[in-house]
């Protein structure tokens, strides 16, 4: 691995790792061993250019933050390319924008925006939902918001890494 960024755990126990250095995605099982990969440096269809964060959905599906490609790709449980959608966000290529993502149990799709201090949400089909935040300190603002997750409640929780702190939000509506 060279420079691992974020891992996801399906409910068979398989352990999937952005391996962003490598352009990959990396796939062990529950002990560690290697059972797959895929990727590799590029544009097309199931290429990467800095994958960061990765989650799945209740079906399987696999969301992996596409940074350098503007996008969010999914693939379905046996690894194979669905559908992509294009995220206007993640322009620069700094060390700090390594942006993260989390899919709720309703399929949306919650992706963050360091540079741009937002968190984007989706519906799984990749049409734009919500956005919130901006930069700051408040209890709505953000100063480098990074890794995220939705809890079965609907209770949205953001590192905010510049900030020193974890946030809590309500459900959206």
């Amino acid at each position: 691995l060279y420079g691992p960024r974020d891992i996801a755990i399906s409910a068979e126990g398989q352990v999937y790792v952005t391996d962003t250095g490598n352009k990959r995605v990396m796939v062990y099982d529950r002990e560690g061993n290697y059972l797959d990969q895929w990727g590799g440096a590029g544009i097309a269809a199931g290429q990467f250019e800095e994958p960061v964060g990765i989650d799945l959905d209740l079906e399987g599906n696999i969301y992996v933050a596409d940074t350098w490609n503007q996008r969010v790709q999914v693939f379905d449980s046996s690894h194979f390319y669905v559908r992509e959608w294009p995220v206007e966000a993640w322009y620069g290529e700094s060390v700090v924008n390594k942006p993260f993502l989390a899919v709720d149990d309703l399929g949306s799709v919650y992706v963050t925006d360091p540079e741009g201090y937002l968190v984007i949400v989706y519906s799984n089909e990749g049409d734009l939902v919500a956005t919130f935040g901006r930069y700051g300190y408040d209890d709505s603002s953000f100063t480098l918001p990074s890794g995220i997750d939705v809890a079965k409640d609907g209770y949205i929780y953001v590192s905010d890494t510049a900030g020193h702190r974890v946030m809590g939000f309500e459900p959206l509506p």
